[in-house]
């Protein structure tokens, strides 16, 4: 099992960090959080070696093309889509996950990526 580096990009959670990079960060990931677009845009072009780009579907309202210019941006790294009961698919989307469950990710990080679960 290995350690990955996560880029996640959400709307801001006002209550604090999302319970998403809290359990990946448990399980010994390293996480780059962006609470909008640009921010994680300009993280990716200074980060391009991130392993997996974390995309929240609420961010679609505001940036509606954020995952065609990750993808552009990116090409050969895996994008998962996070929404409310994982069933919004979009094409630029690797994965999607249910981001209410941050499990899920989990899950998928060490099936797809052979990543660690420890909690």
């Amino acid at each position: 099992m290995r350690s990955l580096v996560v880029l996640m990009m959400e709307e801001e959670q006002p209550e604090g960090l999302s319970a998403r990079k809290l359990v990946v960060e448990t399980a010994k990931h390293n996480v780059l959080t962006s609470y909008d677009a640009d921010g994680g845009m300009d993280l990716l072009r200074r980060f391009p070696k991130v392993d997996v780009v974390l995309v929240h579907f609420g961010l679609l309202r505001k940036h509606p093309g954020i995952l065609p210019d990750v993808k552009h941006l990116a090409p050969d790294v895996p994008i998962i889509l996070a929404s409310p009961g994982g069933e919004q698919f979009r094409p630029e989307a690797s994965y999607v996950v249910d981001s209410h469950r941050p499990q899920a990710l989990i899950q998928l990080l060490a099936e797809k990526f052979n990543a660690n679960t420890e909690i």
